[in-house]
């Protein structure tokens, strides 16, 4: 699949977040990881504009979850930064109130932040290189936007608390000890052929964000099993499948294709003339797309509309057992 179809999709789920005032996730371009693999490890600064872009205006410490895209051997896979905030709840805290980071976290929050590789075909990309490389571009963007008096930021933030106590700033590192990362292969719904990684990745990331959990943590262990999803929102997720094999089905994710196909259609209807023979041809395959969206079962299925019609086919199973 085309990183320009992937990144429009990511934008319009982007944009549907903002719509509901949502603005907890944060979404990296398809070229960021490669552009951030060629970065030299070392300190960056102000003349390093390819790396300080993709985050221009946006404090990406105010989010809970970061969206990484990964793509290398013709593979996709993803990389989700969850509550990279919570680096401050490793380090000396500020002689003053404590500061809020992202949305608040209860007692039973993370206490650290936290790196998931979602990978469909599992063993395809090695993700220690990319922890590592996300490690250090978090080290850095923390170190700029803690020293950068032009933007408010929660690294900013945390600096002038202990500078306003006149207390020595201490230094931040995202080690793999701070900030682990665990590979979610073995838990997740996995393609069965070669083609479809690229509807995982979007899969992956339309459920989960849409689950919108209070936070995510690994609980005892650095192992797949050990992460906990916390308090997704009930019309999204179910608290016993978010993350697991049970998720999705492959048979959902497949029909992605074609829901993606009709939403590019549907932004080109908006481009074209109504003269122009191509409208009536588009028109045409968009409205028999829209005649199947009470036909469950043979379109892809949003997670909410996901969520309720699993829920009734559960329900009929249970009931025709009983019987």
């Amino acid at each position: 699949m085309c990183a320009a179809a992937i990144m429009l999709t990511l934008r319009c789920l982007e944009l549907e977040l903002l719509q509901h005032n949502n603005h907890r996730h944060h979404f990296f371009n398809t070229f960021f990881l490669k552009m951030l693999q060629e970065a030299p490890l070392k300190p960056y600064n102000d003349n390093d504009s390819r790396l300080m872009k993709w985050t221009k205006g946006v404090d990406i410490f105010q989010k809970d979850y970061i969206y990484v895209p990964i793509h290398g051997g013709i593979h996709w896979s993803l990389v989700l930064i969850c509550h990279p905030s919570a680096i401050i709840n490793q380090l000396l805290q500020p002689p003053v109130k404590k500061m809020a980071a992202g949305r608040a976290l209860s007692k039973n929050g993370p206490d650290k932040p936290l790196m998931l590789h979602l990978d469909s075909l599992s063993g395809t990309h090695d993700p220690a290189p990319i922890f590592q490389k996300l490690r250090w571009y978090l080290e850095q963007e923390w170190k700029w936007r803690m020293n950068n008096a032009m933007e408010e930021s929660v690294p900013r933030t945390w600096k002038n608390s202990f500078l306003a106590a006149g207390v020595q700033v201490p230094e931040v590192r995202f080690s793999k000890q701070m900030l682990p990362g665990i590979s979610m292969a073995s838990r997740l719904p996995q393609q069965d052929d070669s083609v479809d990684c690229g509807l995982f990745l979007l899969s992956y990331i339309d459920f989960f964000s849409a689950a919108d959990p209070m936070y995510v943590l690994a609980a005892g262990g650095l192992d797949s099993t050990d992460v906990i999803v916390a308090s997704p929102k009930p019309e999204a997720a179910n608290p016993s499948t978010i993350m697991s094999k049970l998720w999705f089905s492959k048979q959902n994710t497949a029909r992605l294709r074609s829901h993606m196909l009709v939403l590019i259609s549907k932004l080109m209807l908006g481009t074209l003339p109504a003269h122009d023979a191509r409208y009536h041809r588009i028109k045409s395959a968009v409205e028999e797309y829209d005649k199947m969206l009470n036909i469950k079962g043979y379109r892809y299925l949003r997670p909410v509309e996901y969520l309720a019609f699993q829920t009734e086919q559960d329900a009929q199973e249970t009931m025709c057992g009983g019987h």
